[in-house]
């Protein structure tokens, strides 16, 4: 071997080994990496470290006013709705308008008594500009010379049956034939299709989120720690009922407490409570989102008082992961009503989801 080849040798000899050295050195790391990553706590979900449990009514108002999603309604449209009463929602409701020939006096021709047998269906009437009158307000001292019939197209007793459809309709004629007036759908005059369609709709976004806190070790929650827990301002007592409100306006419900069974909890120094449901009915629940958090940080504050675990509705642990996720389905639950124009825990919210 000359002096050349020894050198060559050598030299691959050297090279080979700072490899080495090196990739031993990056192994090293990157344990130590993966080893610093393995024994940190996880975080826990909430506003401030979730990206998932920001608000999201900024992305809701933009998908709401979308050119694309959404347009402008024309001026018909608006004259049409700045007449309408405020609590009436043309995208979830057959309307027809009735305008009289001549001014109708009392209650007679708009026969209120026929109503029994129709359910959910409102009578609106007024003079001229006049503000509209419904209810108790329809009697005989009124006089008009326009008439609405308002009809939900669903509730949670599912889309409106032809018999409905026909009993609807043959009510709209007869105030129609009664008043010598002109008939005009302003909306769903097709009702049997629009009810349908909502109605998918409806049972897609009609859910109720349960979840449970059960004794961690214990049989039952103890008696005075439950008493304690019990004992918020934020926890109130109606018909029985305890129910969860909003942190900022009591008159919200976000939850209901209940027993394993669905029954009234009964919360005194001989409770033998084995566990706590909270049940959220969604769609009838403002703000979705942001209620949810805040009965995620009653139920935390639960299980840490009553050394409970939370669980779902079949008993398996629940994670900040499921959590998160639940989160986001909500989101896209909230998301959904909104751009039907249907906002949750509202009175147009209740007539359907009821």
């Amino acid at each position: 071997m000359n002096d050349v080849q020894f050198a060559l040798l050598t030299l691959g000899f050297i090279v080979i080994i700072i490899m080495i050295i090196h990739n031993w050195a990056q192994l090293k790391k990157h344990q130590k990496k993966t080893q610093k990553l393995t024994t940190s706590s996880a975080p826990t979900l909430d506003d401030d470290n979730d990206p998932l449990f920001q608000s999201s009514e900024f992305k809701i108002k933009e998908t709401i006013s979308h050119p694309n999603s959404q347009p402008e309604p024309s001026g018909s449209e608006r004259i049409i709705e700045a007449n309408l009463p405020e609590d009436i929602n043309r995208a979830t409701e057959a309307v027809a308008s009735i305008v009289t020939k001549t001014i109708q006096n009392g209650k007679a021709n708009i026969f209120l008594e026929d109503l029994t047998n129709l359910s959910g269906v409102t009578v609106y009437v007024r003079k001229d500009n006049e503000i509209w009158s419904t209810g108790e307000a329809l009697d005989d001292a009124i006089r008009f010379n326009q008439v609405l019939v308002v009809q939900p197209l669903t509730s949670r007793k599912g889309a409106l049956s032809e018999e409905s459809i026909a009993l609807l309709n043959a009510y709209v004629t007869k105030i129609n034939e009664a008043v010598e007036g002109n008939l005009f759908w302003i909306a769903n005059s097709n009702i049997q299709e629009e009810s349908n369609l909502l109605n998918e709709f409806r049972e897609a976004v009609d859910k109720a989120l349960i979840l449970k806190v059960t004794p961690k070790s214990d049989s039952s929650f103890h008696a005075a720690a439950l008493a304690d827990f019990f004992n918020k301002p934020k926890i109130v007592n109606r018909k029985l009922i305890h129910e969860l409100v909003d942190a900022e306006n009591s008159n919200i419900i976000i939850c209901q407490l209940l027993s394993l069974s669905g029954k009234p909890l009964q919360i005194n120094q001989e409770s033998y409570i084995q566990g706590i449901v909270f049940r959220m009915d969604i769609p009838n629940t403002p703000n979705i989102t942001h209620s949810f958090n805040q009965m995620i940080s009653l139920i935390k504050e639960c299980t840490k008082k009553l050394n409970g675990v939370l669980v779902d509705a079949g008993s398996k642990k629940i994670d900040d992961d499921y959590i998160s996720r639940v989160y986001v389905h909500l989101k896209k639950v909230e998301q959904k009503m909104l751009t039907k124009k249907i906002i949750p825990g509202s009175d147009i919210a209740l007539k359907i989801f009821s």
